[in-house]
């Protein structure tokens, strides 16, 4: 367990093991590749079908979500044109 150590009228120092530290040893490049394969062989990945089933959700959503701000944009449009005197018209092309 860590100590306090009390220093005059600063902040008490607390001293342990998170202090030291210890240099990690170095595997070769054979190994790590072993090492690396044996994780993704963990993984537990998504099927063809789920990853298009949430594909299409994503945008399907972005859709939803594109109308939705249009129309709160248009709506905020509308009513800051029609409260404030200014000019609301859209600038056309010369």
């Amino acid at each position: 367990m860590a100590k306090s150590k009390k220093t005059g009228g600063a902040a008490p120092v607390i001293e342990g093991k998170a202090a030291e530290t210890k240099k990690k040893k170095r595997t070769n490049p054979f190994v790590f590749l072993q090492q690396v394969r044996a994780e993704a062989s963990k993984v537990s990945w998504t099927t063809r079908n789920e990853t298009m089933v949430s594909t299409i959700m994503v945008l399907i959503m972005v859709a939803i979500m594109a109308v939705f701000f249009f129309g709160v944009d248009q709506l905020l449009r509308f009513g800051v044109c029609h409260t404030l005197p200014i000019d609301c018209v859209t600038p056309s092309s010369n």
